[in-house]
């Protein structure tokens, strides 16, 4: 447990940070939508990804995520932001005063495909939908209704509701929130946010960049989001 809060509380801030990790967001009413099989392919790869991170029970709310936490930023602004990362550390070496010429770095992602991404992320958002359970994961994968789990959240002590949550799935179990996946045009990128938590001091948010290879799709980048 220990393990995985070290792992959030070391994302850095780079948008708005949560006050109390997963509260109850509200999210427009969708109907009966649910997340068609191209989403799915792009999420079996995230979910992989983080279920190979974690030893713990891993809690997957079935709807996906509007709330602010999967709205409060930017995808420009993270890729600048882990581009001028990148090359802090080549000017903090170079000498006082001297010139220094950097390489240009390589683009995540062509600007085309991420402004696409990001008109049909901000549309999408707006539309959440039902997560049918995956089947090829783990016993320790659990697909559950949010209204499910977000009752146990419903108490005014703070803690409480993690409390509730860890008695119900295990001392180490971990909540899970995807939003719905954004694709370019050319259905080369797609992008998913996630936010994951175990404690109110111990979740965040991360922004998958995927990119399809082969007819696969592949984790090309994650940002961190927010975390508490």
């Amino acid at each position: 447990m220990q393990n995985r809060a070290k792992r959030f509380c070391a994302l850095s801030l780079l948008g708005l940070a949560a006050t109390i990790a997963f509260g109850n967001p509200a999210v427009a009413a969708s109907g009966g939508c649910v997340i068609d099989r191209r989403e799915r392919a792009v999420l079996t790869p995230v979910l992989h990804n983080i279920a190979a991170r974690s030893r713990s029970t891993i809690v997957i709310e079935s709807r996906t995520d509007s709330s602010h936490f999967a709205k409060a930023f930017s995808l420009n602004e993270l890729i600048l932001h882990e581009a001028a990362s990148e090359l802090s550390p080549q000017m903090k070496a170079a000498p006082s005063g001297s010139v220094v010429i950097l390489p240009n770095p390589t683009p995540a992602i062509p600007p085309k495909a991420q402004h696409e991404l990001e008109q049909e992320y901000s549309a999408k958002l707006n539309v959440p939908c039902n997560i049918p359970a995956m089947r090829s994961f783990s016993k320790h994968v659990l697909f559950e209704a949010p209204t499910h789990v977000r009752e146990m959240f419903l108490v005014t002590a703070p803690g409480k509701g993690w409390e509730r949550f860890h008695k119900f799935f295990g001392k180490d179990a971990e909540r899970i929130t995807v939003s719905r996946v954004a694709f370019d045009r050319a259905n080369h990128y797609a992008l998913v946010h996630v936010s994951a938590g175990i404690s109110a001091n111990g979740a965040g948010g991360e922004l998958f960049l995927l990119r399809r290879e082969t007819g696969k799709w592949t984790i090309k980048r994650t940002f961190p989001t927010w975390t508490t």
